[in-house]
């Protein structure tokens, strides 16, 4: 009298490679998508063509006497306010209603443009 595993051998093969399939699944984390645009910001640079973006630029410090420091870093400018809006022709009537395009954002999402002043040479996006 033979007794063969072969069936238990095979549903057993098959349970686990069901979980070894379901626990891939569950460890795939969820890629958060982010701005091309901010990718290697506050990098250390010598010239704009080190930064990652196309649109960003290399920052050039210097300290409270005005006196360069070696270190640099990669900003994202924000973009002008007449970015993404329609010219003004004169004598040209001029759309006011609801549908009229808006301007877009100066700063990607989660950043804010802070203005420049008090040692900033430019406007640039700073993160929330």
């Amino acid at each position: 009298m033979k007794k063969t595993f072969a069936p238990s051998l095979l549903r057993g093969a098959l349970l686990f490679l069901f979980l070894l399939s379901s626990a891939a699944e569950a460890r795939r984390a969820h890629k958060i998508s982010r701005d091309p645009r901010t990718v290697g910001l506050g990098r250390n640079c010598q010239r704009n063509s080190d930064c990652k973006g196309h649109s960003q630029r290399c920052l050039k410090e210097s300290d409270a006497n005005g006196k360069p420091v070696p270190q640099s870093f990669c900003v994202l400018p924000c973009a002008s306010f007449e970015a993404g809006t329609t010219k003004v022709i004169p004598g040209a009537p001029v759309d006011v209603s609801k549908k009229a395009k808006k301007p877009p954002p100066r700063c990607p999402a989660t950043y804010q443009c802070r203005s420049a002043g008090s040692g900033v040479p430019i406007d640039m996006c700073v993160k929330e």
